[in-house]
């Protein structure tokens, strides 16, 4: 009896330091694409790095632009179409969600109705022109995506920011259009890249 039980034990450990091997084996399999996928977003060749160095110090925002780009790039070598297509599905995607949010907030809106609706209308405007931006990429027409910049700078300057919204402390549509007018002036500066 005690020679089943001692081989029991023997079996259970055995069972249980092969769930830690397991654990270990995942632990390091996701460890090594999270290395993988932060080393694949950091590399961008020497030219490439130049370009995006040189888009984004022409925005209000270098580090929001720069950081953009290191997430979504792809390749290190990416084409003046492939910044285009990070730039135009960025937006389309920022301003999608900053729509949404404005819309969260005016459900439970007050004295800062009135503000926080324009809001909602400058964003459905600015929503629109991102999907047509990238619905003119996805059909090479990049010029027309240029002659969206105008429509997303007015539809950015309805939403103003001078309303206090409840829970915060600073609007945060102060974030979200400084966030909008550096994708704006990304969308422009790369446009003209690619329609050159």
């Amino acid at each position: 009896c005690r020679r089943v039980h001692s081989q029991t034990i023997i079996e259970s450990q055995f069972t249980n330091q092969k769930k830690r091997m397991k654990m270990y084996r995942i632990l390091l399999v996701l460890l090594a694409i999270t290395l993988v996928c932060s080393v694949a977003e950091a590399l961008l060749d020497k030219n490439t790095q130049q370009r995006v160095d040189a888009i984004c110090k022409q925005t209000i925002d270098n580090k929001f632009c720069k950081g953009i780009f290191a997430k979504k790039l792809v390749t290190s070598s990416p084409s003046n179409t492939d910044l285009m297509n990070v730039t135009v599905t960025e937006g389309e995607r920022n301003s999608a969600k900053t729509y949404f949010f404005i819309s969260t907030l005016l459900r439970d809106a007050g004295d800062e109705r009135s503000g926080l609706q324009k809001c909602a209308d400058a964003y459905a405007i600015v929503n629109i022109a991102f999907t047509d931006a990238v619905s003119f990429f996805n059909k090479g027409l990049y010029g027309e995506i240029l002659k969206l910049t105008g429509k997303l700078s007015k539809g950015v300057g309805i939403c103003k920011t001078d309303f206090n919204v409840p829970g915060y402390h600073i609007n945060p549509m102060v974030e979200k259009n400084r966030e909008t007018k550096v994708l704006v002036a990304m969308e422009e500066i790369i446009g003209h890249m690619v329609s050159s």
